[in-house]
């Protein structure tokens, strides 16, 4: 029998997390090739290939709107990366949460570029293209909801797996350090997930000449996250010291 490696014998990530999960295994192959999957509809699902230079330049005109989607998208995907990496937990809960993610990552594409599509095109006036229309509040109120309510899912998928992290602190021999850690990255994502419902809740119930307002809730966590991030800091600092983040044996990419 192959003993396993202690813990403290694993190289670590940036915030000292030891690195249980760094064999790529079957489950993370298809997860990176959902979402690259992902990306690809989120191109190809608004745009056709431009028949002339005027054609490519209002196409180009809706690159705001993709950079911000893959931007989240990519969030979603190194957050479930730095999960795996972490914990490399492969057991019927774990897989259950993950497919479920990377179906619902799919069917997020769409409201997701409709979403930063329809920021972009009001920020700049109308000069930057959505490829879609909104004409009514009714339909406003409809992409807000749906958004907030796909973005509320996704972010409450990523707690689950930190939760269940959580659960199998014994078996994986997380050190208390580490179980703090994975506390406060469960934490953080619950926020988003209620930063999502408040979203969906206040876009359901606004009256139409509010009903805009919806989508400033994310607006909020360019304050609430950082101000969370150091209130963890404190007491990480105050709990176990600095911590050590210099490890000889990581991996090229950290």
């Amino acid at each position: 029998m192959i003993s396993q490696p202690k813990p403290e014998d694993l190289p670590k990530d940036r915030a000292g997390f030891s690195l249980r999960g760094l064999e790529v295994t079957r489950l993370d192959t298809f997860i990176d090739a959902a979402f690259a999957f992902a990306l690809t509809l989120l191109v190809i699902s608004f745009d056709t290939l431009p028949g002339n230079i005027e054609e490519l330049l209002s196409a180009l005109k809706g690159t705001p709107g993709f950079a911000a989607s893959f931007a989240q998208i990519m969030l979603f995907w190194v957050a479930h990366r730095t999960w795996s990496r972490r914990f490399g937990l492969e057991d019927t809960p774990a897989v259950l949460i993950s497919l479920l993610f990377i179906f619902l990552i799919m069917v997020f594409v769409y409201p997701l570029r409709m979403m930063f599509g329809g920021l972009f095109h009001w920020i700049s006036n109308g000069w930057l293209t959505t490829g879609f229309e909104i004409g009514s509040y009714d339909d406003l109120r409809a992409l807000f909801i749906i958004f907030g309510l796909g973005f509320m899912v996704m972010c409450g998928l990523v707690a689950a797996l930190n939760r269940h992290a959580c659960r199998q602190a014994h078996r994986l021999r997380l050190s208390p350090e580490e179980i703090f850690l994975t506390r406060a990255e469960y934490g953080a994502w619950l926020i988003l997930t209620s930063c999502g419902a408040v979203s969906a809740l206040l876009a359901g119930v606004l009256p139409d000449r509010l009903v805009m307002y919806a989508s400033f809730i994310y607006w909020f966590l360019v304050i609430i996250m950082p101000m969370y991030g150091v209130r963890l800091n404190r007491q990480r600092k105050k709990k176990f010291g600095l911590p050590e983040f210099v490890d000889t044996r990581q991996a090229p990419d950290q």
